[in-house]
């Protein structure tokens, strides 16, 4: 898990730098030189999708997704456990979901030939990252819970898990 942790830091890091950095090129040049670059608005929306996307599962690794902890902090360790219980399956299914539907939209993109306009990449590669991002997200729900079931550890509990293992 520490290896594919480094792996999802890295690109994500890796693809949101291009993605500003071909932003500011094209701001720069559409303002200060007066020449528009068409070509970079596909560019830098795809490797900044792609990083938000694998930026997920780096959220959900690290606790930091948006949690509403007014009424789960008052609540009895039943409800805690409910709670955590209903969040994984919803979790679970809902990277079941990115991963099919995901799927199916990468392979009618492949099977129709459908090219980005201004760069003529093929669209199929730009949807690939719902199925990735699914799969992320299916890989840490499954971690979180094991840490749950198996280490019997709070979902929510202020404790760093940087991978005890």
């Amino acid at each position: 898990m520490q290896i594919l942790a480094k792996i999802e830091n890295a690109f994500t890091w890796i693809f949101f730098s291009a993605g500003i950095a071909i932003s500011l090129y094209s701001v720069f040049m559409r303002y200060v030189m007066g020449s528009s670059q068409s070509w970079a608005t596909e560019i830098y929306t795809m490797l900044l999708v792609w990083a938000i996307f694998i930026g997920f599962s780096t959220a959900l690794r690290d606790d930091k997704h948006i949690a509403i902890d007014m009424v789960y902090d008052k609540a009895g360790p039943t409800y805690k456990k409910i709670a955590n219980i209903v969040t994984l399956l919803v979790g679970l299914a809902f990277s079941v979901f990115i991963i099919w539907t995901g799927m199916e939209m990468v392979l009618a993109a492949y099977s129709q030939q459908i090219k980005t306009i201004d760069v003529g990449f093929p669209i199929w590669i730009n949807y690939l990252i719902m199925p990735i991002a699914g799969t992320l997200l299916f890989i840490r729900f499954i971690e979180k819970a094991h840490r749950f079931f198996v280490r019997k550890e709070d979902a929510t509990s202020e404790v760093d898990h940087k991978w005890q293992q």
